[in-house]
């Protein structure tokens, strides 16, 4: 028998990080980061504790360290009071078994380098700089305010683009459109695929208006033309001012929609969850009228919550598995899909309730906000 330790350490970023190192007979064997900050659900805000960077030495697999390490994060998350647990990065097929679940769709707007040059820019742009952050972060959380799935950045801590789409860069291309008063009203952060140096990614992007949003395709063009890329990859929301934008153009517009990879949320504490989403849904409910049930409870594995809808029929039950329930209040699965995907017993009058207090929308999470 051996002695395995867990330990939570401060992290060279600062809180909210920690580093999260075990130990066994006083060797390092696994390790990982975690960090708690606001994600934005159908108009709430919930705490989620992040994980990033989960890993076991070779010499040491098949251990249980990695399950033994995730889990205690994951009980001492609970126990703060923390509901959601987000996994930026999911390696496939492995962090379902903790009820993790993909909820957040992946955009991609293609445009050749020659058509962005053609965009009208009007605003003065110059490179992003770090005392910009504040304002990067307001203009931000402004924009996406009534998404779901965005993380809510601090303006005083957001430690901005550390890394671009695929962790390899440490300084991503970062461009600021500015008004006649020398206002930030746009940003845009751009990254240099390592297997691809004929294509810029955009990683993100906030503009206050559309004429701010060509400006910053029309400056990443030119960051295009200076480094000889022939395309840019927009990674945006689509009903973003940029991603409006694009879509005005006609550009190509990809939606991936993975599964048991990417980025996975798991509802560490349901009850919280769906209390935060209380007046979201009773609101949805009253669509029903008076007929609606007067109470609804969803049990799933990980606890129970309820929700309070107002009507005169009687209180209901549904079952749920939590990771299923995840999908469902993120809104990348309908209680519909829920049973024609992932073949979830639920009655059709269930399902139909359900998919009308949590209706199907795309969530979405920036790539800075990632890691």
């Amino acid at each position: 028998m051996y002695d395995r330790t867990i330990k939570f350490l401060p992290h060279e970023l600062g809180p909210p990080w920690e580093q999260v190192r075990v130990e066994v007979d006083g060797e390092l064997v696994s390790w990982m980061q975690t960090f708690t900050v606001p994600h934005r659900l159908r108009g709430a805000t919930l705490e989620s504790a992040g994980v990033v960077g989960v890993h076991t030495d070779d010499a040491h697999q098949m251990r249980g360290h990695m399950r033994f390490m995730l889990e205690s994060v994951l009980e001492r998350a609970e126990r703060r009071g923390v509901p959601l647990s987000t996994l930026y990065g999911g390696v496939a097929d492995v962090y379902h078994r903790w009820a993790y679940a993909t909820v957040m769709p992946e955009f991609s707007f293609s445009i050749s380098t020659r058509r962005a040059e053609a965009v009208p820019g009007r605003h003065r742009i110059r490179p992003g700089e770090p005392g910009d952050r504040p304002a990067i972060a307001r203009l931000y959380n402004r924009e996406t305010a009534g998404m779901t799935g965005v993380r809510v950045r601090d303006p005083e801590r957001w430690l901005g683009p550390r890394q671009g789409l695929y962790f390899g860069r440490l300084d991503a291309w970062v461009q600021v459109a500015l008004n006649d008063h020398d206002q930030i009203v746009g940003y845009c952060i751009g990254d240099q695929i390592d297997h691809d140096p004929k294509r810029l990614d955009i990683v993100d992007a906030q503009a206050t208006c559309s004429a701010v949003a060509g400006s910053l395709i029309r400056a990443m063009a030119a960051e295009a033309i200076r480094h000889r890329m022939g395309s840019l990859d927009f990674h945006v929301y689509p009903t973003g001012r940029v991603g409006r934008y694009l879509q005005n153009l006609d550009v190509s517009m990809t939606t991936e929609r993975p599964i048991s990879r990417a980025q996975m949320v798991r509802l560490s504490l349901p009850d919280q969850a769906l209390e935060a989403l209380q007046p979201y849904a009773r609101k949805q409910a009253e669509m029903l009228g008076s007929d609606r049930p007067g109470r609804l409870a969803i049990e799933t594995e990980l606890g129970s919550g309820n929700l309070a809808l107002g009507g005169a029929a009687p209180a209901r039950t549904i079952r749920l598995p939590a990771d299923r329930l995840c999908e469902l209040l993120f809104g990348y699965r309908s209680a519909e899909e829920l049973r024609d995907v992932h073949g979830v017993r639920l009655a059709r009058p269930d399902a139909e309730l359900l998919d009308v207090l949590f209706p199907r929308l795309d969530a979405y999470c920036y790539w800075p906000d990632r890691y």
